[in-house]
């Protein structure tokens, strides 16, 4: 049953990726909503009551509702090749500006999924509609679904603007930074609050274990760790995850380790719990911070030089890596019902040092951007007062902003203010230690 729900959760994430997502289930439920009228047309007089209560909700005749259906039909055509066509475009040029990875959150935008598919269902609609009027009936006309038709073409035009409004926000740069800090913070937080994790050190016989050797090439994604418990437990063993979530595994590598040598079948059902997936999936905090990170680097680019881009970018990475240095390092999970499993992790220096080491590479020339990356670093080092460990890695990386500063800027002001700025955030860090020693 669990392994059955995680395979479940897996095509859910491959269906909320997909721009598809919304538009099919809407266009069946149009098909299915023509047949209905169809049948009510039908088999009902509704239609004859309508046009005797409330004449002026009616087409009086078969050439008009042919004529007004055929123009619903092609100006919604047009309408929605001209938005998604232009919208598309729009996507790729902010993709290719600050990263090609946003693309897929635009396309996986609910907004965008939603008008796309009501256009294509009231075209679908429309056109079921215009087919069984017929000729050969005399004076027939579906009066109900000519009106439901024409009142869903009104709505297809209060969802292009909507859809204009709602898109040209979300593609703003700022609110990209906002969403994607929000989302980690967000995330993070869940990752803190997970059930029967805890800090503890791998045994020392780690390197004995038998490896098991990953299936396919590809990624690291959500572990059914209490399948993979209930498994070391049941198989009277422990696990090591060799790899942390979102890292890149060739087929034949070792992926888990195992404190016992198992049989064929079992090490199936293991790797049914930890199988790596073709694509790699973003529902967790650190995709979001190497998107921040590449937002800040394409900004800081020859081709684009927009610096205060690159300035918002660190303003939430800040928070962010705040929340990170809080992240409890559980690097273990045991079920109520499951023996001991060990993973690798991302370490809070890791991923500091990935972060600034690419900002470094291309802002180092540029004072206004060095001078946030030292604001950045001490004010995660007056947060991480209490942590020898903390304070160790980011005074690592003061020193290597402070290089990068020492052989790039020459000029005698710019080092001025540089040199200044240093000893005010180490005068004003000053207390905050005091307070912790």
């Amino acid at each position: 049953m669990s392994s059955l729900l995680y395979q479940l959760r897996t095509i859910l994430k491959h269906a909320l990726r997909s721009l598809a997502f919304l538009p099919v289930p809407m266009i069946a439920s149009a098909i299915l909503l023509g047949v209905i009228l169809f049948n009510l047309e039908v088999n009902t007089n509704w239609s004859q009551s309508l046009e005797s209560e409330i004449p002026s909700l009616v087409v009086g005749s078969q050439t008009t509702a042919r004529a007004v259906l055929s123009v619903l039909i092609g100006g919604l055509i047009t309408l929605t090749v001209f938005t998604f066509t232009q919208m598309m475009s729009l996507f790729n040029q902010v993709a290719s500006i600050y990263s090609p990875r946003l693309l897929p959150r635009f396309t996986s935008d609910r907004s965008l999924q939603l008008v796309m598919g009501t256009y294509l269902s009231v075209i679908i609609l429309s056109v079921m509609v215009l087919l069984s009027i017929r000729s050969d009936e005399g004076t027939y006309v579906p009066n109900i679904s000519v009106l439901a038709c024409i009142i869903l073409g009104i709505v297809c035009l209060v969802l292009f603007v909507y859809f204009v409004t709602n898109i040209s926000d979300k593609i703003q740069v700022t609110n990209i930074i906002n969403y994607l800090g929000d989302r980690c913070e967000q995330l993070l937080e869940n990752e803190k609050n997970k059930e029967n994790f805890s800090h503890l050190p791998p045994p020392e016989t780690l390197a004995q274990w038998t490896p098991i050797a990953a299936p396919i090439n590809g990624f690291v994604g959500t572990v059914n760790f209490t399948q993979l418990s209930e498994l070391a437990k049941a198989t009277d063993t422990r696990f090591f995850l060799c790899l942390p979530r979102g890292k890149y595994i060739t087929r034949g590598l070792p992926i888990i380790l195992s404190e016992k040598d198992l049989a064929a079948e079992q090490r199936e059902a293991v790797l049914d719990a930890v199988a790596p997936v073709t694509v790699r999936f973003d529902d967790w905090y650190l995709p979001q911070i190497k998107l921040l990170t590449e937002i800040a680097v394409k900004a800081m680019s020859p081709g684009i030089n927009d610096p205060g881009t690159a300035l918002d970018a660190l303003d939430r990475l800040t928070s962010c890596l705040h929340q990170v240095m809080l992240l409890p390092v559980n690097n273990h999970y045991k079920s109520p019902d499951g023996s001991d499993v060990w993973k690798a992790t991302f370490s809070f220096g890791e991923i500091l040092n990935a972060c600034l080491q690419a900002i470094r590479n291309y802002a180092r020339e540029d004072v206004l951007v060095c001078r946030k990356l030292f604001i950045l670093l001490f004010q995660l080092k007056a947060l991480a007062a209490d942590s020898p460990n903390h304070l160790r890695i980011i005074n690592r990386e003061i020193q290597a902003v402070l290089a990068d500063v020492n052989q790039t800027v020459s000029n005698p002001i710019d080092r001025k203010v540089l040199a200044e700025d240093l000893y005010r955030h180490r005068r004003n860090l000053t207390p905050a230690l005091a307070k912790t020693s």
